[in-house]
């Protein structure tokens, strides 16, 4: 075993000695650096018993170099501060002197640590006794279909408890006139210093042939006019792209302040959210299937003098179906969420924006009532083209069948509680209240989590936390569910 992988088992095993008041900000550098490599390396091992630090003890030779550079930094921060050898235990090795010049430095703490017995700004790291407490919200509507009806739940999510929320839903309220994004859903979670925010983009769609018989037929406005959108409003008609060549084509420029690409990076979790949400297959299955591109961008940008920075996450979903002698394809770009924060703040709210992003849930009745009034006007539509052109209608038809089965597959998760084999690359997992035997799908950022009866969740990584004792209220710790 290497010096440095003896170092981070020797810290993690001794932890209580390690993090005195005075080792608390190494032990975070510590843990910080070596999440990753539990992650890779003991994904499946059930945290608890020492049986993290087994897994990380037979694979020491395979630890990743931040991992071995945090555990450099942690010593340096120690500095003479090392604990005494417990009985049985290796001697500690000792460090080098400095860190590697390569080493980047350690980014400043984004929020002070929670004071007891009082609500306190949620602290999204992985330090000692830090967690994150959490308040559901809702977007809720009313329906014509229902007179008198109460408002109901459309969007639920997760966000800190001291953020503000506001979120509504807009028959067309964003720039695309296609049928299928008549329902615009707009939100906006803020810090309660307005420094950070989460933003809700409403989806966007458009079409292409490489049939010209086809491809006129979409750029006839006597074929796409809508009747129950704007005025003379038709769906977009452009090639099939990338998400990337998306974003930089069609929201970079439109961004307020201007904003530059700093880099763009695969978003696989949010592949497999959509997929699993919408009913698609697990892989692209080719024509008539659905080929999904999922990213997360980071952008930087300057808001009243001061330099900041977002990420931005799509996906673009891209629908193929034969028409004449080519193909039509009917492409969505879906789940665009923006989160923008001080420069050097954005990389420690990386598990913030993981927790919200994975809460982000449309309720089934939701995705049923949206996807059936959508497919009834593609059926007044088919109607439309079906005195001009059968092959148009039976497309149509096609797709309205494609909408039904949405709908279908949208109750089907209700039923399964929106359980799938895909939770880790959801980054999330499934949690049990005890008490009621309800079931909770949250983040897999943090490993504890509880949950008190004025809908609030607490999520820490201290085993030894216990929010009973640090907040107000009454907190009922969930059971992960095997």
């Amino acid at each position: 075993m290497n010096r440095l992988a003896l170092l981070v088992l020797y810290c993690a095993a001794w932890a209580a000695p390690c993090a005195r008041a005075d080792d608390a900000a190494a032990m975070a550098v510590l843990r910080a650096g070596c999440t990753a490599d539990v992650q890779r390396l003991c994904s499946n091992v059930q945290p608890g018993g020492g049986r993290i630090l087994a897994c990380l003890r037979q694979h020491s030779d395979a630890l990743s170099d931040q991992c071995k550079q945090a555990a450099q930094k942690a010593m340096s921060m120690s500095g003479n501060n090392t604990p005494s050898n417990p009985p049985g235990a290796p001697p500690p090795p000792v460090p080098p002197p400095n860190p590697p010049p390569s080493e980047p430095a350690e980014p400043a703490p984004q929020t002070p640590a929670p004071s007891p017995a009082k609500h306190s700004a949620p602290v999204p790291s992985s330090g000692p006794g830090s967690y994150l407490l959490l308040k559901k919200v809702k977007i809720t509507t009313t329906t014509d279909d229902h007179p008198g009806e109460a408002p109901w739940t459309t969007i639920e999510m997760l966000i800190p408890s001291t953020w503000d929320f506001r979120g509504t839903i807009q028959m067309y309220g964003g720039k695309t006139g296609c049928f299928s994004e008549a329902f615009s859903v707009l939100w906006q979670a803020q810090s309660p210093d307005s420094v950070t925010k989460f933003v809700g983009i409403p989806n966007y769609a458009w079409q292409y042939s490489d049939d010209p018989q086809e491809l006129h037929n979409l750029t006839d406005p006597n074929r796409r006019t809508h009747t129950g959108g704007k005025t003379n409003d038709t769906c977009a008609v452009a090639r099939p792209m990338s998400a990337e060549q998306y974003f930089r084509q069609m929201v970079l420029n439109d961004l307020k302040p201007a904003m530059t690409v700093e880099s763009v990076e695969p978003y696989p979790a949010l592949e497999q959210l959509v997929r699993q949400r919408d009913g698609f297959p697990p892989a692209d299955s080719g024509n008539g299937g659905a080929r999904i591109d999922a990213i997360r961008v980071r952008l930087a940008y300057q808001l009243s003098g001061k330099p900041m920075e977002a990420w931005y996450s799509v996906a673009l979903v891209t629908q193929t179906y034969r028409a004449g002698r080519g193909s039509l394809y009917d492409i969505h770009a879906v789940d665009q969420v923006a989160l923008g924060a001080p420069k050097g703040k954005l990389d420690g709210n990386e598990k913030l924006f993981k927790v919200v992003m994975s809460s982000i849930q449309p309720t089934p009745r939701f995705i049923a009532y949206t996807n059936k009034w959508i497919a009834n006007y593609y059926q007044i539509q088919a109607q439309k083209e079906a005195k001009m052109d059968q092959i148009q209608a039976d497309l149509i038809n096609y797709a309205t069948q494609t909408y039904l089965h949405m709908s279908a597959n949208a109750q089907q998760v209700s039923d399964i509680g929106f359980h799938a084999n895909e939770q880790n690359l959801r980054d999330v997992r499934t949690y049990r209240d005890p008490s009621t035997g309800r079931e909770f799908e949250l983040s897999n950022q943090y490993n504890h989590a509880w949950l008190n009866g004025a809908n609030e969740y607490v999520m820490s990584d201290d085993p030894s936390f216990n929010p009973n004792s640090e907040l107000t209220g009454s907190w009922n710790q969930l059971q992960p569910v095997q």
